[in-house]
């Protein structure tokens, strides 16, 4: 039985158990949801709007004053979070977050697909009552600027590659066999089509100027003049067939675009990642520990130190890997259970894509991970990416433990023999899975992605 309410002080009763749900707002109110369990099992409920003003938080701090102890529960919406961790704070209260996945799923299994700031509010309130709710530590500003120096890296990363995607899809559209004559060389190809974006320019470029710029972008191969007149070739002939039918100079001012877009892109990447590394090396210096640990490096680093810290925050490795969200989901109905699903994705996704990253190095150069992968690709028939994300979960937990036991990683064969970095690198690369088994994985992939197609 529930007892609705606007205010608090129409009935008299105590409650033996006080909820909060706050659906966040950017722009708009704040839509709060007071959740009282009275002594003979009835609930009360309160509902109440506050702004994001100072006045409002304020208000919010007073009113659920009433309650000191309590943990409210909200949405990571942007940056709106942390001014309510500070009016929480103030109430004698917490504040924690319950990821946008999780919380869909509760609404869900409550009230159906239905969604409004009102529901989300009463649903967020009832969170506890499924979840572990673990409050919010303040992080200092130094860590909260490193955070979000990070963040907007691993944004502008994603922004970047959309802009390369793009290029790359014009190109395979309006010269395949051009692109293909870059043997899969980006640079190689950036640069040509920067000095070229012309397709009748580049068909008639001077063979001696376009092998100088093919060398200087492409390690060291014996066939670069091959290459060039493979390049030459088919930008003639592609010109050729355009020729009456599409209009080349737009075409090559679109190339341009593109190649502008990307150049751009790597532009504030690079200020991004001048900044992390800035509030990075403020807060760690060398960072010797976590530079212990295999993949880590300067773009990997800082974005695990601005998530994990020095993990405190975690109780456990497995813990800190469902933080991550690189744990799989586990969901069951009745008689139906389905384990090893798809990972839950619940952190930071900018932490997913470090430990993503990290995991690809740290494989060549641990000999554990490194047979840990091959047995994922040889044995168990998973393609790279899934195979990737399993590898990954074991370095964050292996992370965590380091930072957790403020002690370097020590690199070891399969059987625990402590090893050295170059002799662990030797042995990893004995662990290489065959190309037969990549090509056959590559074959897998493409085709569900074409059967996706058609379903």
């Amino acid at each position: 039985m529930s007892i609705h309410s606007t205010d608090p002080t129409t009935v008299p009763s105590s409650p033996v158990r006080v909820q909060v749900g706050i659906d966040a707002a950017v722009v708009a109110n704040h839509h709060v949801c007071v959740r009282e369990i009275l002594g003979d099992g009835q609930v009360r409920l309160t509902r109440f709007t506050t702004p994001p003003t100072l006045a409002g938080l304020n208000a919010l701090s007073a009113r659920l004053g009433r309650h000191p102890g309590v943990v409210a529960v909200a949405e990571p919406t942007s940056m709106t979070w942390l001014a309510l961790s500070i009016a929480m704070r103030q109430a004698g209260g917490d504040l924690s977050l319950l990821g946008a996945r999780h919380a869909a799923r509760l609404r869900g299994a409550i009230i159906g697909k239905d969604k409004s700031d009102v529901i989300d509010a009463d649903v967020l309130a009832t969170a506890g009552e499924v979840f572990t709710l673990t409050p919010l530590r303040p992080l200092s500003p130094a860590q909260l600027s490193l955070r979000r120096a990070v963040t907007r890296r691993g944004k502008l990363v994603v922004d970047g590659n959309r802009a390369r995607r793009r290029l790359i899809s014009l190109a395979r559209w309006a010269f395949p066999d051009v692109w293909s004559a870059f043997a899969g060389s980006q640079p190689t190809a950036i640069a040509v089509l920067t000095r070229w974006p012309d397709l009748r320019a580049l068909g008639s470029a001077r063979r001696a100027t376009l092998t100088g710029v093919v060398a200087a972008h492409t390690r060291a191969v014996p066939d670069v003049p091959a290459r060039v007149e493979a390049i030459r070739s088919a930008a003639r002939a592609w010109a050729d067939f355009w020729d009456g039918h599409l209009d080349l100079d737009a075409l090559a001012w679109e190339v341009g675009e593109h190649l502008h877009d990307m150049h751009e892109a790597q532009e504030r990447i690079a200020r991004a990642t001048a900044q992390a590394t800035g509030y990075w090396t403020d807060l760690y210096g060398d960072d010797v520990l976590l530079g212990s640990v295999p993949g880590m490096g300067p773009a990997t680093a800082p974005t695990v130190r601005a998530f994990l810290g020095d993990g405190s925050a975690f109780t456990t490795a497995k813990a800190a890997a469902s933080y991550v969200g690189m744990n799989p989901s586990t969901w069951s109905s009745g008689t139906v259970v389905q384990p090893s699903r798809a990972i839950t994705k619940e952190g930071p996704a900018v932490l997913r894509l470090a430990f993503y990253q990290a995991a690809g190095g740290a494989r060549r150069v641990d000999p554990q991970l490194a047979a840990y992968y091959r047995h994922l690709m040889v044995d168990r028939g998973h393609g790279h990416t899934k195979a990737t994300v399993a590898v990954a979960r074991k370095l964050i937990e292996r992370t965590w433990t380091v930072l957790h036991r403020d002690r370097p990683y020590q690199l070891r064969d399969t059987d625990g023999t402590p090893l050295t970095r170059a002799r662990a690198k030797e042995i990893a690369r004995t662990y290489a899975v065959p190309p037969e088994v990549r090509a056959r994985a590559r074959a897998r992939s493409a085709a569900t992605h074409r059967s996706k197609l058609t379903r």
